[in-house]
């Protein structure tokens, strides 16, 4: 019986298994295919390919509208990482202050 990675489940073979390297290798692609970024020339194509395969937390890159998508269990989402400022000056601003927000960077020099 096949025994996992310690952190993100890869199924390996361990050395009572019988060998069937075509079936070992297999499962290992198919376990790392679904935690990388697919990339697809469209949505449609995205679509196609990962037609009842898609899982929540898949990612996948759309060429015609250089777009990142991720798969949230129901649909695919734009992923539109959060804006932030990186500023520095000679004093360190309040929280107050409404030229930044919550996840702005600013170093004191």
């Amino acid at each position: 019986m096949p025994s996992n990675t310690p952190i993100q489940g890869f199924r390996v073979p361990i050395t009572t298994d019988d060998p069937d390297v075509v079936d070992d290798i297999t499962q290992l692609a198919k376990g790392i295919e679904k935690r990388v970024v697919g990339t697809y020339a469209s949505a449609a194509a995205r679509n196609t390919a990962v037609s009842g395969l898609a899982e929540e937390g898949m990612f996948a890159y759309l060429k015609d509208t250089n777009v990142l998508t991720y798969y949230d269990g129901a649909a695919w989402v734009n992923f539109n990482p959060g804006s932030f400022k990186i500023a520095s000056g000679s004093t360190v601003p309040t929280n107050a202050d409404p030229t930044y927000v919550n996840g702005d960077v600013f170093f004191k020099i």
